[in-house]
C-alpha cells in the first residue's frame, strides 16, 4: 500500500505571534547544523562516543515579504538586540506543521524553539531585470535548541 505526506497550513510563531507575510520559496526552513554525537575510533577499534551540546543548536531561515508588517517588526527586534544584547529577551516559539496522510488522519510535526537570536542582518540588492528577490528579507535566527514532537 502507497503511504502518501499532504501538507499545508504550517505555522510560525515567534514571541506570541504569528508570522504570515511569507514570500516565496521555502519561507520557513529549520536546520539543526552540528552532529548530535562526537565520535573517535582508536587502537584496536575503541570508541569513544560524546554528546555534543551544540547539536542542539538550530537555524531558522524565514523569508517575509520586504517592508511588510513581518519585516517591521523583525526589523525591530533586530535593532533591539544590536542596541544592547544584554537587554535583549531572546527569541521562544513554535514552527508546526500539518501532514495529512490522504485518508483524513493529520500528524502535526511540532518543533518548539527555545533561546532565539538574530544570527545575520537582512541582505538587500537593486536588480533591474526583474529579478524578484528584492522585494524579500532574509532573515536568520539561531536557537540554543529545539525539540521535535509528533502527535
Amino acid at each position: 500500500m502507497s503511504v502518501y505526506a499532504l501538507t499545508g497550513n504550517d505555522n510560525l510563531i515567534l514571541n506570541e505571534r504569528v508570522l504570515k507575510d511569507y514570500t516565496d520559496g521555502s519561507t520557513v526552513e529549520i536546520a539543526f547544523q552540528n552532529d548530535r554525537v562526537g565520535i573517535s575510533t582508536g587502537k584496536n577499534g575503541n570508541t569513544v562516543y560524546s554528546t555534543n551540546k551544540t547539536g542542539l543548536n538550530v537555524t531558522v531561515t524565514l523569508r517575509v515579504i520586504r517592508g511588510s508588517s513581518d519585516d517591521k517588526w523583525l526589523n525591530g527586534l533586530s535593532i533591539q538586540q544590536e542596541r544592547d544584547l544584554p537587554s535583549f529577551s531572546v527569541l521562544n516559539g513554535s514552527f508546526s506543521k500539518r501532514v495529512g496522510n490522504g485518508f483524513g488522519e493529520v500528524t502535526f510535526d511540532e518543533y518548539i524553539l527555545l533561546g532565539g537570536v538574530f544570527q545575520r542582518y537582512a541582505d538587500v540588492q537593486e536588480n533591474l531585470v526583474g529579478e524578484t528577490e528584492q522585494g524579500t528579507a532574509v532573515y536568520t535566527l539561531i536557537f540554543a535548541q529545539a525539540k521535535r514532537a509528533l502527535t
